[in-house]
Formats: structure tokens, C-alpha cells, sequence
């Protein structure tokens, strides 16, 4: 069994090595090693005696054993198992790389545009880049979301259950209550397939399927969500999502409440507020 633990190397770092932030990255990780080293042997040591005196295993059989992994520069930790660090240093080797743990820059359901901009923020959060130029790069994404693909913005998903909630008898683009949305999503692709007399040019979802599926605003079918392949789509039904789609909605559901977990975790204010905005427009 194994597990982690992180410690701040800064206070010995400012007693034993003033003016340390103004080294190298390299340098820098080159003095947390060689503290890391020290409080490595120290607890070994312990160990052997903890063995020997405690569990009465002579200290060369027991398995306890302590070891330095890496040096990060800055962390951020928005719960337990849901952290990222800025690694300068593995394993003694030197390294410039983000470590991310339990958190959707990782899951395969979230769409590829919005793990590009979660990856930047977290960097630059890291980074040390302040608060207001961190918040104008996510809103010039959020203000330039339609010039972006609805591929790289839809959220991705697999569709299982889905002859159990279409039912037998059921008319067009008509829900059973309590069919999860990504499924809904993928029972009016087939739905707008019949609509658009395509069913034969075009294969329906089935269970198993991977599928993309993205919100609309309000339109004339009064569909709340639609699915696609992603390619080899029906014109009708692309035309149709590229005109109702929901930006604005698929930036709040998907990404904005992930954002602002970063923002609370430094102790920043909301990501996006009237008086964020009116401090902008006002900042000429």
C-alpha cells in the first residue's frame, strides 16, 4: 500500500536560504530536494526504531519506507484527491509540467476546448498571474465559443438503456419522464432522423453508442438537448443545432461552476458577476 503526502518546504527555505525566490526554477528545486532528503533519512531512521521497538520486526525485514517523489513550485487543492500541481522537479530530475488529480481536465467526457481552457487557467493560477487577466482570458473564450466547432463543445457521453426509455408506443420527440439527458439527447437525434425523412441515409443511435450531445435555446420543435455522431450527420439536423444552439448554457453547465471551484480555492470572487462585467466595460 501506498500514499502521499506534501509538506511546504518555505520556511526552512527563508531560514536557511534568504532571498531564494529570486534563484532558478532549477535552483530552487535543487534546495527543497536536499530538504526533502533530510526529512526523508529522518523518518526511515524512525521507521527502523518504530519496527524494532513497536512491532518487534527487526528493522531490516519491515516494509515501512518514506521516499521523495517531486518538487512542486505552487498547488491548488479544490478538494480531497482533486488537486493540481506545477512540478519543477521528479524524481530529482528537472521537469515543467501540471500533475492533475480527480479533476475533468482528465475525463474523457468533457469536451476537448473546454480541458485546453481548464489546463490554462490552472497554470496561470499556478503561476502566479492575477486574478483580472486570468478573468478576461476565460471571458474572451466564453464571448468567442461560437467560432469554436460543436464537436469541440459538445459534452461526449455513451448511450446505454436506450430501447428501455424510447419505449414501445411513443410519438415524436415525446420523453418518458426521467430519462437522463444525455439519452433524451440521442432519442430526438433519431426523432429529427423521421422528421427529416433521413432514416435510411443516415443509421440511428443505438445502446452502446459514443455520442456528443449539446443544449439548445428555445426553437420551434421545442427540443431541449440533441445529440450527433459528430460525423457523417444529416445537413438538416447540423444546420438545425448550429442554429438553437446554447452557448451561453453550455458554458454555465459545463464549465463556468468547474472554474469558479479554482477561483474559491485562492480566495477570489465569483468568475463572472454584473460588477465584474461593468468594471470591465468601465476600465478604458
Amino acid at each position: 500500500m501506498t500514499d502521499s503526502i506534501f509538506f511546504s518546504a518555505v520556511p526552512i527555505l527563508d531560514k536557511r536560504k534568504p532571498g531564494w525566490e529570486d534563484k532558478t526554477q532549477n535552483e530552487i528545486a535543487g534546495y527543497v530536494n536536499e530538504i526533502a532528503e533530510e526529512v526523508q533519512d529522518y523518518l526511515n531512521q524512525f521507521y527502523d526504531i518504530f519496527s524494532e521497538r513497536i512491532l518487534n520486526v527487526p528493522k531490516d525485514k519491515h516494509r515501512l519506507e518514506i521516499k521523495k517523489e517531486y518538487v512542486a513550485k505552487a498547488g491548488l487543492w479544490i478538494a480531497k484527491k482533486r488537486y493540481a500541481q506545477w512540478i519543477i522537479s521528479d524524481n530529482g530530475v528537472p521537469v515543467d509540467k501540471l500533475d492533475v488529480k480527480g479533476l475533468d481536465i482528465k475525463r474523457s467526457s468533457f469536451p476537448k476546448s473546454f480541458q485546453k481552457i481548464m489546463s490554462n487557467v490552472l497554470i496561470d493560477i499556478l503561476k502566479g498571474k492575477d486574478e483580472l487577466e486570468i478573468t478576461d482570458m476565460v471571458m474572451d473564450f466564453k464571448n468567442n465559443l461560437s467560432k469554436l466547432s460543436v464537436v469541440d463543445i459538445a459534452k461526449n457521453s455513451s448511450v446505454k438503456n436506450l430501447s428501455k426509455y424510447m419505449g414501445k408506443r411513443r410519438k415524436p420527440f415525446e420523453i418518458q419522464k426521467g430519462t437522463p439527458a444525455h439519452v433524451k439527447a440521442a432519442i430526438i437525434y433519431n426523432d429529427l432522423l423521421q422528421h427529416y425523412k433521413s432514416p435510411y441515409k443516415y443509421s440511428p443511435m443505438r445502446d452502446g453508442d459514443k455520442i456528443k450531445w449539446v443544449y439548445l435555446k428555445n426553437n420551434p420543435m421545442n427540443i431541449d438537448g440533441v445529440a450527433l455522431n459528430g460525423y457523417n450527420d444529416p445537413p438538416e439536423i447540423e444546420e438545425f443545432i448550429q442554429s438553437y444552439i446554447d452557448y451561453d448554457r453550455i458554458f454555465e453547465r459545463e464549465l463556468k461552476n468547474k472554474l469558479q471551484d479554482f477561483y474559491d480555492a485562492v480566495g477570489w470572487g465569483d468568475i463572472i458577476s454584473e460588477q465584474r462585467n461593468a468594471e470591465k466595460f468601465f476600465s478604458f
